[in-house]
């Protein structure tokens, strides 16, 4: 006369396996359902009045640039690493994050700190952005960044120094 107290319930031997298929197929769709409704991400390109206020210096374009090589006004400083099979915008200095100190003991004969400097490089504005700030606590005061990079610069139609070859003097 078993009272009911005790005992095990039992649940049939498939239908563990069959509930957890169910909410794993579930959590798939749902999964799934929110991937493809996501709203649309972030433009990959930001606008250069709202990147300007970030950096903290201007920002030229290519074309501006090209004026200022023209007349002589602006001095191009190269932030990209060096390297010596890279095209090169004629009579730029060179300015790396990684050789900062060198390279400014190299040009400091020809630099004065109130100069001004049209910083460029890959296009990264943030890599370039980051030299600028070190010459700006170097105590150099007009510098602006070129936006678009060496690449902007041959498609707005700027010159290019032939590049080197390896082990040519």
């Amino acid at each position: 006369m078993a009272s009911g107290k005790g005992t095990i319930h039992t649940y049939p031997p498939g239908s563990l396996l069959r509930e957890a298929g169910i909410l794993l197929l579930i959590t798939l769709l749902l999964a799934t359902l929110t991937w493809v409704l996501r709203p649309p991400r972030l433009p990959l390109r930001a606008d250069l009045a709202v990147y300007e206020m970030d950096l903290g210096f201007p920002v030229m374009d290519p074309v501006e640039a090209m004026a200022g090589y023209d007349d002589n006004t602006l001095i191009f400083v190269d932030t990209r690493s060096p390297d010596p099979l890279a095209p090169r915008i004629p009579g730029a200095f060179s300015i790396s994050q990684a050789r900062f100190e060198e390279d400014l003991l190299e040009a400091y004969d020809f630099l004065m700190p109130e100069d001004p400097l049209l910083l460029f490089g890959d296009g990264n504005l943030l890599l370039i952005s980051a030299v600028a700030s070190r010459l700006q606590e170097k105590g150099f005061t007009d510098i602006t960044l070129m936006s678009e990079g060496v690449e902007g610069w041959r498609e707005a139609g700027g010159d290019l120094a032939e590049t080197e070859e390896a082990g040519d003097e």
